[in-house]
């Protein structure tokens, strides 16, 4: 959403209430653990909502005024702007609560997200394992909600991004469990879907990898796979796959020959020609864990595509990736030719 306000928005925040507002959308981020995630969306003028109506619910779906929002993150900046200060302490269920709302309407707002740690930290001190427990789980429900919303800001907020890996280190501190196979699922894909070539959900995926969160299996290959196959234009879906990959090899030798026969018969299949794809698989077919057999499949199906191509831009992806994996894969490996270079 952008933080422009209109001139004919601006003049409506003058009336109405803004503490009715601020009540009424605070009360959908109220603690909570568990249950279905909220499909957010924020409406402006071309979906007016009655007076003295903020927001309109059916179930999970929740479409929040436009014109509301901007009236309770304003009650919300004085809230926090007393808090800092000095002049008005408040209390961490107000904090929560306001600053849940400037983060809907601004996922940038760091004031905003270092408040929620400061508070977290506080509680981390003073309350007991099963209340502090409860605390950041609903923290982290809170977060899932933004980060898969239809805000397209939202899904690709590194500012929410690093807070729910903060959050995630946290809970590895405290004994927490986490299930980073559920996350893959309801978050990562979602946000990925949500906001297509999403860098910041995908690294995501890389740092429960990277943390120990999550362990590559046959499981979660098959699902990158499947998600992929479902979005064979997204390129950060892809790249993934390949991280994946090669911190899955040492454990299965036949699962990047699997994978590869996979990719390749999807590609046949519906004569696939958009670049992310080729990436990958030209990607693939250098690598040094990829068997000659494989390299040479890939290299015989892009010249079988090159020849029967009708576009130009269709023929260039082919013949660019054919082009690449050819120098590539004729590159010795990095420690060879170090070892070539002392003995010439």
């Amino acid at each position: 959403m952008s933080r422009a306000l209109e001139g004919e928005l601006a003049a409506s925040l003058k009336s109405g209430d803004p503490t009715a507002a601020y009540d009424a959308i605070s009360e959908l981020f109220a603690p909570n653990t568990d249950g279905d995630l909220l499909e957010l969306e924020i409406l402006g003028r071309s979906h007016p909502f009655p007076d003295g109506c903020y927001l309109l619910r059916d179930g999970c779906a929740v479409a929040v005024s436009k014109l509301g929002l901007v009236q309770a993150f304003l009650v919300c900046k004085k809230i926090l702007t007393a808090h800092l200060d000095g002049s008005k302490p408040r209390k961490g269920e107000e904090l929560l609560a306001a600053t849940a709302v400037m983060l809907l309407m601004d996922p940038e707002h760091l004031t905003a997200a270092n408040t929620r740690k400061r508070v977290l930290q506080e509680r981390m001190s003073s309350w007991s394992s099963p209340a502090l427990e409860t605390t950041f789980k609903a923290e982290k429900h809170f977060l899932d909600n933004l980060l898969t919303s239809r805000l397209h800001r939202h899904t690709k907020s590194p500012t929410l991004w690093a807070h729910l890996q903060w959050l995630l280190r946290v809970f590895v501190s405290m004994g927490i469990p986490v299930d980073g196979l559920s996350d893959i699922r309801k978050v990562v894909f979602v946000a990925g879907e949500r906001h297509p070539r999403n860098y910041y959900a995908w690294n995501h995926a890389r740092f429960l990898i990277k943390t120990g969160l999550l362990t590559p299996s046959e499981d979660l290959l098959g699902l990158v796979i499947k998600w992929c196959a479902g979005h064979h234009t997204d390129t950060s879906g892809w790249s993934f796959l390949y991280f994946l990959l090669d911190n899955t090899r040492s454990s299965s030798p036949f699962t990047v020959h699997r994978t590869f026969e996979e990719v390749v018969t999807l590609v046949q299949s519906l004569r696939l020609t958009n670049e992310s794809v080729w990436v990958f698989l030209r990607t693939l077919a250098a690598s040094p864990f990829t068997g000659d057999a494989d390299t040479s499949q890939f290299l015989s199906i892009a010249r079988s595509f090159i020849e029967i191509s009708s576009f130009s831009s269709d023929h260039d992806v082919l013949r660019s990736a054919l082009e690449w994996c050819e120098t590539y894969r004729a590159m010795p490996p990095l420690a060879d030719a170090v070892v070539t270079q002392r003995n010439p």
